[in-house]
């Protein structure tokens, strides 16, 4: 048994990557195979990948990073504006009821 990715390039040509799944006995021993099977992929497209990410930002103007800096510049002029964080994780504080005598 495998693992298989397929990737389709802008051109249409498809490309595959393949990776092994071993059998694993005992318990828990197919989770395991699947989890190190799969982390391979991952690692395998990273790879393929990475490069092809590169030259789309260096295309696009952005050079090395640019984007990412970019939004994190512009995160960090938002939260100080106003000065609250811009990222939105926490809820909003409570309200409290005041009540006149």
């Amino acid at each position: 048994m495998e693992l298989v990715a397929e990737l389709r390039g802008r051109d249409g040509r498809a490309r595959w990557v393949r990776v092994p799944y071993p059998r694993e006995e005992g318990r828990g021993g197919q989770l395991r195979a699947a989890r190190r099977a799969l982390a391979e992929l991952q690692e395998r497209l990273a790879q393929l990948l990475g490069p092809l990410v590169q030259e789309e930002r260096e295309a696009a103007g952005g050079g090395p990073g640019g984007d990412a800096e970019e939004e994190e510049e512009e995160e960090q002029e938002s939260e100080d504006e106003n000065g609250v964080d811009a990222g939105g994780d926490d809820p909003p504080p409570k309200r409290t009821k005041v009540r006149e005598p």
